[in-house]
């Protein structure tokens, strides 16, 4: 029995060094977005960003504008994945009162932004608090440095924070300030089930 109750530890110890391996992990300020390659203003189409000190790093972004027209593109690049396994999720850290207009259309490239995966209408919950909410990603990243996740307006929408991840963890304040502590330098980190720290180098872009 006490060989059998081993094997079984032994077992789940390398299924969980296997699974650790391929965690990724990467935080980015909704504010934060690709300058350069984004289109945040459409016509009478605006992303915005709003000025709060309850936000984390006391700014979010907004939209305001015409629902359902896809015309905006925020834009941000994924720093390099190393193992793209996994079931890839974003969460938002977003505050939206109205599950039937605050919603988001979301994007995955992995050209590095020429051709898109399919568009996915990702839809809010009610409540009265900013909270993290969560969709799995109907287009998987890729392994490689060429990924790239874009928000469009669908309805009205307030993004605080981003994380976009496959070890199916949720994110926290608390895992968010460690994240920061660990990319104090300008890496981005990958940090399996948080505990290791491995470094995948810049994000494409600088912001």
């Amino acid at each position: 029995m006490r060989k059998v109750i081993m094997v079984i530890a032994l077992l789940l110890t390398s299924i969980f060094a296997v699974y650790s391996a391929n965690a990724y992990v990467y935080y980015v300020e909704a504010e934060d977005f690709d300058p350069d390659n984004s289109e945040p203003v459409v016509a009478g189409a605006i992303w915005k960003v709003v000025e709060n000190r309850d936000a984390f790093n006391e700014q979010y972004l907004q939209y305001t504008g015409p629902h359902a027209g896809a015309t905006t593109s925020v834009l941000y690049p994924l720093p390099r994945i190393s193992n793209d396994a996994g079931s890839w999720k974003v969460w938002i850290y977003c505050f939206m009162p109205d599950g039937g207009s605050d919603s988001y259309f979301f994007y995955v490239s992995n050209d590095g932004g020429n051709e898109w995966g399919p568009q996915q209408a990702a839809h809010g919950t009610e409540g009265q608090e900013w909270k993290w909410v969560n969709w799995v990603l109907s287009t998987q990243p890729k392994k490689g440095d060429e990924s790239v996740f874009k928000i469009s307006e669908r309805e009205s929408a307030q993004a605080d924070l981003i994380c976009i991840r496959n070890d199916n963890m949720v994110p926290s304040e608390e895992e968010y300030e460690k994240w920061l502590e660990d990319n104090k330098d300008g890496n981005l980190a990958v940090r399996p089930l948080h505990k290791l720290t491995t470094t995948w180098g810049h994000a494409k872009s600088a912001y």
